[in-house]
């Protein structure tokens, strides 16, 4: 995604701030709950994902040879 390459540290904080209180507003406490929890489990399977990724290319850069 290279939106990610453009933005700045704050920026994405405050983007990150945005989104999570338009996408809470008017939800219950149980709601959001859920809703949080849910976007918790996404991120956590993301972030395996990518530490996949980079155990994959990390292998494959050491069987290249000089």
């Amino acid at each position: 995604m290279s939106i990610f390459n453009e933005i700045c540290p704050k920026e994405l904080a405050t983007l990150s701030t945005i989104v999570a209180l338009n996408l809470s507003t008017d939800n219950s406490a149980d709601d959001n709950n859920v809703l949080g929890n849910f976007l918790v489990a996404v991120g956590s399977i993301i972030l395996t994902i990518a530490a996949q990724q980079q155990n994959l290319s990390a292998l494959q850069d050491t069987k290249k040879p000089d």
